[in-house]
């Protein structure tokens, strides 16, 4: 039996294999472009070492796509028959589990079985990580902080990794709302390593929630360098972060240029790459800002989407583009195959489109058809349970935003009132925010707290 850098066994049929692994979970853990290839230089050291053939399975599921859902399930095929024939140790069986669970669409129990490996193996980077993933889209931030502060005191500064352990607990305690520890962890975690995108990405989401907008900017273009080469596509995803401390600013030019220049310089099909795309032109529009054509590359990537329905995250962002280049069609075959795909689907997905998912996907077309009232009673009664879709507090933001912009649109000047007051309350140093309740406060009849309002939000963003 071997061990891998962290202690944990492995098996495997030489050394080779092994460091090997440890190069692609390192790799994975820094959302570096050469993941892959350290993956298939293990499995080329060792055609049916079982944690290569599971790792493979989990990879092609994260992409949430079809035809790499195949793959992984291919891959799952492989690894269980791998683990049925030899002998595993406990770890790789609680692997093989969490991988058949999520190929399953259960992903209540794969996140569980990466729980088992971390109780006995907290020293399990790829584990965490894994875990980090499936709360972020199905638990919160709750679990994910959680999950992390369980192995974070087996973790010190010499272990390879530690830094990424750091990025990944800052991101839980951000988005459960502790922003101080966050930071701090952030900030340790790229003391450690200046290009550990992952804690760039934290520190940037607590700047986001706290409202700084400008020391965002800094933080984020302070580590460019670092960070933006050798990067997979999350590089896109933290230039959206980029993107939105703008957006804030009022700058519409810049975030336009970091559009074209960075976030969909590529026309790619990764879904969170095309919910960057989305939730940064609909922010966009609301504030009253001309894209252009730019929403038809992102409908055509959506209409490609349609029938996907394997992140319910995904779909709703890619009815966004399809809403506003009325393509109906595709629109209408993305709400009936979510109606169709998930009517006795009893996995997690299953369950949030039944609850949340297919009635804010029908909100977000009908906004962009302007029947607001609708909008209004579909996601009222569905605004506390959002969560269930996954994504961060400021990636969910759109939905509060459509809500609230239909309100206005709507006439619903009372309701349009309370949003923006308690958007107020939870972000004062938003311009937005500011300027929306202005909005409300004008409906309501108010303009003398409408100019006020109004003048506030010119100030911020001063």
């Amino acid at each position: 039996m071997f061990q891998d850098q962290w202690g944990n066994p492995v098996t495997a049929a030489n050394n080779q294999t092994v460091d090997a692994l440890d190069r692609t979970v390192m790799s994975y853990l820094g959302f570096r472009l050469d993941t892959g290839a350290h993956l298939k230089a293990a499995m080329t050291a060792d055609s049916e070492v079982p944690l290569g053939l599971i790792f493979s399975g989990f990879f092609f599921l994260l992409f949430c796509q079809p035809k790499m859902h195949a793959r992984g399930l291919a891959a799952r095929d492989r690894a269980s028959a791998v683990v049925a024939d030899g002998t595993v140790n406990v770890r790789e069986r609680h692997y093989m589990t969490a991988l058949d669970s999520w190929a399953d669409g259960d992903w209540e129990r794969a996140t569980s079985a990466f729980e088992a490996i971390l109780l006995d193996h907290p020293l399990d980077p790829m584990a965490l990580r894994l875990s980090h993933y499936l709360h972020f889209y199905t638990n919160g931030g709750r679990a994910m902080r959680l999950s992390s502060a369980r192995v974070l005191p087996f973790w010190t500064m010499d272990q390879p990794g530690a830094g990424y352990i750091q990025a990944i607990h800052a991101f839980g305690l951000e988005e459960n709302g502790e922003y101080d520890a966050a930071e701090a962890h952030a900030r340790r975690a790229v003391e450690i390593n200046p290009a550990d995108v992952w804690g760039i990405h934290a520190g940037a989401h607590v700047m986001e929630m706290q409202g700084r907008h400008r020391e965002g900017i800094g933080w984020i273009s302070a580590h460019e360098k670092h960070w933006s080469s050798g990067t997979n596509n999350f590089r896109f995803h933290v230039w959206w972060h980029r993107a939105l401390y703008h957006l804030e600013l009022g700058d519409h030019a810049t975030v336009l240029d970091l559009y074209d220049r960075e976030i969909r310089a590529e026309s790619t099909e990764e879904y969170l790459d095309i919910t960057n795309g989305t939730a940064l032109l609909l922010r966009l529009e609301q504030e009253g800002a001309d894209v252009g054509n730019r929403w038809e590359e992102l409908a055509e990537r959506a209409a490609e989407r349609v029938s996907d329905h394997l992140l319910c995250f995904a779909d709703a962002h890619y009815a966004m583009a399809l809403g506003a280049t009325g393509r109906a069609t595709e629109g209408d075959a993305l709400l009936e195959g979510m109606r169709n795909a998930n009517v006795d689907e009893i996995g997690t997905q299953g369950a949030v489109y039944r609850q949340v998912g297919i009635g804010l996907t029908e909100a977000i077309i009908d906004a962009r058809m302007g029947r607001h009232e609708r909008v209004v009673d579909i996601l009222m009664p569905l605004r506390e349970h959002f969560a269930l879709v996954g994504g961060s507090h400021a990636q969910r933001d759109i939905f509060e935003r459509v809500l609230l912009e239909s309100a206005l649109a709507a006439g619903r000047a009372p309701l349009a009132r309370a949003l923006s007051a308690e958007r107020i309350d939870q972000k004062p140093a938003s311009p937005y925010n500011w300027s929306v309740h202005a909005r409300a406060m004008a409906l309501a009849g108010d303009q003398s707290a409408a100019a006020a309002a109004r003048h506030k939000a010119t100030t911020l963003a001063a």
